[in-house]
């Protein structure tokens, strides 16, 4: 079936850990990491997971109309009218811009040529109209970056991410202006007017080392009544830091369930299911954003990240 997609970014407000169910050398609760890449990222079962959790908290008069979005409960499926599936794709959720700290802000965010050029692919194939200009921005040196000019210049070229020196690339002045209309774009539909001024490009190599040695990791135990930490109940937990932006997609086709279901909504047009279901969780139709959690340990405040939506129509963004 045709599906019409709506690009999401995703920041992070809090730290997010969304487990991969394993131990990884010392880290008893890491997140899970792509495994082609290295890179952190939120599968789409999440998500969609946690949308669905957010409309059955609505109550029975939605029960019909979560079934219609994300399909019958599994103990449902057993009868013959409720054998189909729901009518969105969840995507996964990947990494675009990641926060460093840095000598000349308080951090940066940075990203690289394959996550651009993922990013452009991405776009190109879920969204026809839309596009990225990565020109001059696939090719870079381990030891350097592309980014502002305000944060090098003859005078002072050296720019320190965590304890490792950059210096800018000579001659780059239309990739970065690439990267500042780029990181500009994206920066306009999220809301965070600083971002064209504070994202950098480094290389590959970089971006790995710092997306898997600049994580959150805190450690957690239980206590006994009198207040002592319980035998062998110390345990570290692996989080995506706060201001971390990622991308993905959710995509809408045409109701699978009977038309003749009196759910109430008729979800028989995709652009307009995914404007309902954004207009749904922000509760407004206007507005573009709203905050969901995801991942694990909510009950201590992580997960909690903001949704951007972008829905394309006829090539207009909505």
């Amino acid at each position: 079936m045709n599906y019409e997609h709506s690009l999401i970014f995703y920041r992070t407000i809090t730290p997010l850990h969304v487990g991969c169910g394993q131990e990884v050398g010392v880290v008893d609760l890491p997140v899970i990491r792509e495994r082609s890449t290295g890179y952190p990222y939120i599968p789409g079962s999440g998500i969609r997971g946690s949308l669905r959790e957010w409309f059955e908290k609505k109550g029975k008069e939605f029960k019909a109309l979560t079934k219609k979005l994300f399909g019958p409960d599994e103990d449902e499926m057993e009868e013959a009218e409720n054998q189909y599936a729901g009518c969105l794709a969840v995507h996964d959720a990947r990494l675009l811009f990641y926060p460093v700290r840095s000598d000349k802000e308080v951090f940066l965010w940075i990203t690289s040529p394959l996550v651009l050029e993922r990013y452009k692919r991405d776009l190109s194939y879920f969204l026809s109209c839309a596009t990225a200009n990565i020109e001059g921005l696939t090719d870079i040196g381990e030891d350097k970056y592309i980014g502002p000019a305000v944060l090098g210049n003859a005078n002072q070229p050296f720019l320190h991410l965590e304890e490792f020196c950059f210096t800018p690339v000579a001659n780059s002045d239309d990739a970065r202006t690439n990267l500042e209309a780029l990181a500009g774009n994206i920066a306009g539909k999220i809301q965070i007017s600083e971002l064209d001024k504070r994202v950098i490009l480094v290389s590959d190599t970089a971006f790995y080392h710092f997306v898997n040695h600049a994580t959150m990791l805190v450690q957690h135990n239980t206590l006994t009544s009198a207040k002592t930490v319980k035998g062998g109940m110390l345990f570290s937990v692996e989080s995506i830091p706060p201001e971390t932006i990622l991308y993905g997609m959710i995509g809408a086709t045409k109701q699978r369930k009977p038309e003749n279901d009196d759910g109430g909504q008729n979800f028989s047009e995709p652009t307009a299911t995914l404007s309902f279901l954004r207009s749904s969780l922000s509760g407004d139709p206007l507005k573009k954003q709203n905050y969901l959690h995801l991942g694990g340990k909510e009950s201590i405040g992580m997960g909690v990240t903001q949704m951007t939506w972008v829905i394309y129509s006829g090539g207009m963004e909505l």
